[in-house]
Order: C-alpha cells, then structure tokens, then sequence
C-alpha cells in the first residue's frame, strides 16, 4: 500500500502548474497557519529522486489492463493483496479489506468472510479515518500451511487465520519495541520455511514507517525521511516470537517477497521508486543492495510470477518523463511545501484532496530475477484500473490488487 499521487499536467503546464501551487501554499500557510492546530511532529527534509524513466522499449504502453474483469465490483473495497490459488476448475481467491474483513472468494463469489478483530462494536465499521484503527486493516496476506495464512494488520501486527475454523489469532504485536521504535506500521510479508505443521518458520514483513501510522501515510511520503524498516520475526513450534531488525533507513517499506535463490529476498522502497535485495542468509548474510532503481511508479507488492522465473511489481502511482511530474519528484527540494500542505489540510482529507489532482494511470511491471524491466502492464487512462496494489497471477489470468478499488480486476495472461 502505497500511493502517491502525480500530477495531471503536461510539460508545458507543469511550470505553470507549479509556480501556482507555491504562491497559493505561501498565501494560506501565512493566513491560516495561526488559526490552525500546527503539527509539529511533521519534520520534512529534501530528498532526492532520480529523474523519472521514460515510457520505452519494455515500459511502451498499451492498453492490456483495459480488459481487466472486475470481479465484485462494488461488494468489497480495498483489497489490497491476494493469494490466488487454484483448485481443479475452481479459482480461490483471499483477501483482505479496507473495511476490516478478510475473505475466501471461489470463482469471484465470497464463500467465507471473517474480521481481523473480531468481537462486538457499537458503529459500523468502513473505510473511514475513525474506524479504521479499530477495526483493522489487513494488509499482506501470505499461506504458511494447509490450513493457515498468516495477515499483517497494519496497526496491531500479524495474526494466524483460517477460514475453515474461522479462527484469527494474534502471533505478533506491533506494540513490541525494537531498537527503542514500535512496529506500529505493518504492511506485507512473507515466510520463510512455512507450509510444514511441525517446523518452525520465520516471517519477514515490512514496518513501513517508525513516525506515521497507516492513516497517515502521507505524511511518512512528505517528510521524506526515510525511517521504513524490515522486520525478521522468528516463531518456534509455540508461535513464541523472537524479533529483531533486518534492515533500517528504508524509504516507506512495502512489498516484500522471497527470491528463488534461497539466500535473498525484496522490499520495496516505495517512496524511492525502487526494490532492494536483502540477503537472510548464506555467505552475504545481512547485506543489502539495490535490485531495481527509477521505477515508472511507486512500487507497492511484489510477486512471484507462476513461472518462478519473474516478479510482478504493482504501482500505486506511476511516474516518468514523457507526460507529467509527480508530486514526489518535483516536492523533494521543497520541504517548506510539503510543510505548508500537511498544515493546513487536516489528517483524514489530505490523501483525498490530493486524489483530486492525480493522474490516472494504472501500471504493473514485471521484472527478471536479477531486476531488469522485461515487460509492462498498462491502461494509460485509469478507465478499469489504477493504482496497483499487487499483481498475481494462476498462470491462466492476471489478478489486481488494490488500496483503493472496489473490485479485484482479472485479465486473460499474455502469452
């Protein structure tokens, strides 16, 4: 989960564009700034993205995302990652929601739904600023075994869950400390040595900020400050937790996802536009390096293709140099910007009104196993979809994700 918003604007508005955007910020931080609750938590600092790629060779759009079927439409909302399994004739489908539901779907009607955080509440729970936290809101999902998955939720922590029982169990809080900062921000995941009742197993998922909850991940984007983490977590046969930090100083973690060769694994660095590679183990063992660098977009999940031999890299937002600016690129040398910004809009409408301005644009990447672009998914025009936030795929069709949609799309595989 990730957006950030581009602007909508050719080249030859962006100056215009731009320029507008200073002045009005100057002028309604200097009216308004006294009257408003200033918040003097948010620190921005100047950041630095490469300048953004253009759309060629690999990257060239076309509009194969436009055939996307949008399975539930206007039943769910948000799902924003998925296990897709199939069995005999039936596609089987899990999710979970913005509303805090976490559901098995077979061939695209919901067969089971459960809560994350079960249990009787006095108001409805929706995708709202307020409920949210109480609610719950399930992020990556990953199967450890036959029976079980494992779901970070992105405010308590990961839980256990299965459908059949319809149990969910809490295995890890976020309110445990390491290295004197709470995991207050899980977002995706994914296990090592699961599938096996009898093993222990160790999970890997992404803290995606030290300073900013899900609610406002915005902010974690404009302060630019780089503070995602990557979480190791190992379980013994009691689900006895045992923490500790694998990688720091990550620019908003996101995407997790194991490599085929055994000793590594990625995480997207979203607000970075790129994907490093973690080694876990083996000879490089606690060394990093970067994978893939000025992505056309910021990536959210990554996954492994049906072939193994690829990974699919959704993009919350899109970016690169042949239409417009976004918001990331052009803000990071202007901190006094960003500051104005999250002064005056209040928390729960920034990610709206910046919505308002977004260029639609949906975008999926596929990347070798050693982070060369090989081929793109698009619909330029956002018409069926945007902002991916993962893609997975049976072999047969194309799944899509999302943080925001009230649909999961399904679109035939190119050969």
């Amino acid at each position: 989960m990730c957006p950030s918003p581009p602007i909508r604007s050719t080249r030859s508005k962006c100056a215009c564009f731009w320029k507008t955007l200073i002045v009005v910020t100057a002028i309604l931080t200097a009216l308004f700034g006294v009257f408003v609750y200033l918040n003097e938590e948010f620190e921005p600092v100047i950041y630095r993205l490469p300048s953004p790629p253009s759309l060629k060779g690999p990257l060239k759009p076309n509009n194969y995302l436009r055939n996307a079927q949008m399975l539930l439409k206007g039943q769910i909302l948000g799902p924003e990652s998925l296990v897709v399994e199939k069995e005999g004739k039936r596609t089987v489908i899990y999710t979970g929601t913005w509303d805090g539901k976490l559901l098995k779907i077979v061939n695209g009607i919901v067969e089971k739904s459960l809560k994350i955080k079960p249990g009787k509440k006095t108001f409805a729970c929706g995708a709202t600023y307020h409920t949210e936290p109480k609610c719950g809101r399930p992020l990556g999902i990953r199967r450890l075994n036959e029976r079980e998955f494992i779901v970070a939720e992105a405010y308590s922590g990961l839980y256990t869950v299965d459908f059949e029982k319809g149990t969910v169990n809490q295995i890890f809080s976020n309110e445990q400390t390491l290295e004197e900062k709470k995991c207050h921000f899980a977002n995706d995941l994914d296990i090592l040595n699961g599938r096996n009742d009898s093993n222990s197993f160790t999970v890997f998922f992404s803290h995606s900020s030290t300073r900013w909850d899900r609610r406002r991940f915005m902010h974690d984007f404009f302060e630019g400050k780089s503070t995602g983490r990557l979480i190791r977590v190992e379980f013994d046969r009691n689900l006895k937790p045992k923490p500790s930090v694998a990688l720091d100083g990550l620019g908003f973690a996101n995407g997790v996802q194991l490599h085929p060769d055994g000793e590594s694994l990625l995480v997207s660095e979203c607000s970075r536009a790129r994907i490093i590679r973690y080694f876990h183990s083996g000879p490089k063992r606690g060394q990093h390096s970067v994978f893939t660098k000025n992505l056309p977009g910021f990536p959210d999940n990554i996954r492994i293709s049906s072939s193994g031999q690829s990974f699919l890299v959704g993009m919350a937002a899109v970016r690169h140099s042949d239409q417009f600016i976004s918001f990331m690129d052009f803000l990071g040398a202007h901190p006094w910007i960003r500051w104005g910004i999250v002064q005056i809009i209040p928390q729960r409408y920034l990610t709206s009104i910046l919505t308002l301005v977004a260029q639609k644009y949906g975008m999926v990447v596929e990347l070798d196993l050693n982070g060369k672009i090989i081929r793109s998914y698009h619909d330029p025009t956002g018409t069926v979809i945007q902002g991916v936030s993962q893609a997975s795929d049976d072999g047969d069709f194309l799944y899509l994700g999302s943080f925001h949609a009230d649909f999961i799309g399904k679109v035939p595989k190119k050969g």
